[in-house]
């Protein structure tokens, strides 16, 4: 018999491949804020990309929060989020199906004439990423390039693109 760690391990990965499932982030609800407080959602964006795994299109929605007086990213407020999640099964063909995600935002403030780009990589089971951009106080309008891959030994395989765009008020 085991004992400790060890058994505690043990206990909990026989239960996740029993199960099969995961924890993972939902969609928001106007007015749902399950990130953090002073967080306010604005709306959500779609913004589909084709699987680069056999498979039917990947339906990502970018939620969109403003207000936000502490950033993921370390940076003083004013700020804008975009929060991006898959909400479909995925049907893979091995439990290691992985994606690769290069997102660029371009955002432009109309009113103080601020503009920039925030480039992300991410590597997960689905299409989720998060960006922050900081682009001071004014309407913003921003667009989302994202390039999913599959991971099949090596990132890179079958990359598939898609471009949305959206905007929101930065207080």
């Amino acid at each position: 018999m085991r004992s400790g760690w060890k058994a505690v391990l043990g206990a909990a990965a026989g239960g996740l491949m029993i199960t099969g499932s995961a924890v993972g982030p939902t969609h928001a609800a106007p007015g749902d804020d399950p990130y953090a407080s002073g967080r306010n959602y604005v709306t959500t964006i779609q913004c589909p990309v084709r699987d680069p795994w056999p498979g039917a299109e990947m339906r990502t929605r970018v939620d969109v929060w403003n207000k936000i007086a502490h950033p993921s990213d370390g940076l003083p407020a004013p700020a804008i989020a975009l929060i991006a999640t898959t909400d479909r099964w995925q049907l893979t063909m091995t439990p290691l199906t992985e994606y690769t995600m290069w997102t660029r935002v371009l955002w432009r403030n109309v009113d103080n004439g601020r503009h920039g780009v925030v480039k992300v990589r991410t590597r997960a089971t689905t299409n989720t990423w998060q960006a922050v951009i900081h682009p001071g106080v004014g309407r913003v309008k921003f667009e989302i390039r994202q390039s999913v891959e599959a991971m099949f030994v090596v990132p890179g395989v079958n990359p598939q693109n898609a471009v949305c765009r959206g905007s929101a008020q930065s207080v």
